[in-house]
């Protein structure tokens, strides 16, 4: 799937500038879910297609970014349901749960990020020297899968309540707008430091196939991506009033993104919580990522 979209969208990018990056990096996932206690982080790789900054009619500029992540699998051993017993005597008792285990749980992430950038130099001395101000509209589409994993060995997996636990998918859409700026600049003639900051709003929906759980939920979204860009040569060539400047060059660089949302729960365990219950559950959800990568691109 992942290959296609990229396929499709590098055929369609192909006349423009374009570079292609490959990261590895670590994700962490914090709160919002109940039955994932504290904060769980994993390995993930990335696959993107990218334009930081291109120009037209002299300072305007446009930039694109479409980032495919998938994560390694990410387990967590949960702690014993008796921690939620503040919140949950009633249930417990009534259920006879009161020495109930949740079993380790699996988690894995995969998903789409894409961002749309228009904006204008308010410093242009060249096309490896400026300072642009902007905006970025985009679209975060990941999924994460949550799975039980049983334990063999572990009586508390055993237990007659384990049926009760059931794998799920938990959608995660929004869209985002808010500021942005980016700048590069020569530290001699093949090489560029390059800077790129965000900082928006975001706005979506969460949904929990098992869970039946659809929630709107507000947030922020920041992106901050560093790095060196490297050309080994540079050439102009000129007919008549059409001048251009191809280019292959390479990148190394870092980027950290994050997503913060409102008070959200949404129920991972399995088992049936009445609305008073998930709802004094309910606690801020946050996704973030840190991520080296190098890659390859051309320009005219």
């Amino acid at each position: 799937m992942k290959k296609s979209i990229l396929l499709i969208l590098s055929m369609a990018s192909s006349i423009f500038a374009s570079e292609f990056d490959y990261g590895v990096g670590t994700f962490s996932m914090k709160g919002g879910f109940v039955g994932l206690e504290g904060s769980i982080d994993a390995d993930v790789s990335t696959f993107s297609l990218s334009d930081r900054h291109s120009n037209f009619l002299k300072r305007f500029f446009y930039g694109y970014d479409l980032t495919w992540y998938k994560s390694e699998t990410m387990r967590q051993a949960q702690k014993r349901y008796n921690s939620y017993a503040t919140h949950a005597n009633n249930f417990l008792r009534d259920n006879g749960l009161s020495n109930f285990t949740i079993p380790a749980m699996k988690y894995e992430l995969e998903g789409l990020d894409a961002n749309v950038r228009l904006g204008y130099d308010v410093i242009h001395n060249s096309r490896d020297n400026y300072l642009g101000a902007g905006i970025v509209v985009g679209l975060s589409t990941p999924w994460i899968d949550n799975m039980v994993n049983i334990i063999k060995n572990n009586k508390s997996s055993t237990d007659s309540g384990l049926g009760l636990y059931k794998n799920s998918k938990t959608k995660i859409k929004t869209y985002k707008i808010g500021p942005s700026i980016n700048f590069q600049k020569s530290i001699n003639k093949n090489i560029s430091l390059y800077g790129l900051a965000t900082y928006a709003y975001q706005k979506g929906d969460i949904k929990n196939s098992y869970a039946k759980a659809d929630y709107s939920v507000d947030g922020t979204f920041q992106e901050y991506n560093f790095g060196l860009y490297f050309t080994p040569f540079t050439s102009e060539f000129k007919w008549g009033f059409l001048t251009l400047s191809p280019r292959i060059y390479a990148t190394v660089g870092y980027k950290y993104t994050k997503w913060d949302t409102d008070k959200m729960s949404i129920n991972l365990t399995g088992q049936e919580l009445n609305s008073d219950i998930m709802k004094s559950l309910e606690s801020s959800f946050s996704m973030d990522s840190s991520i080296g990568y190098f890659g390859v691109g051309y320009s005219f």
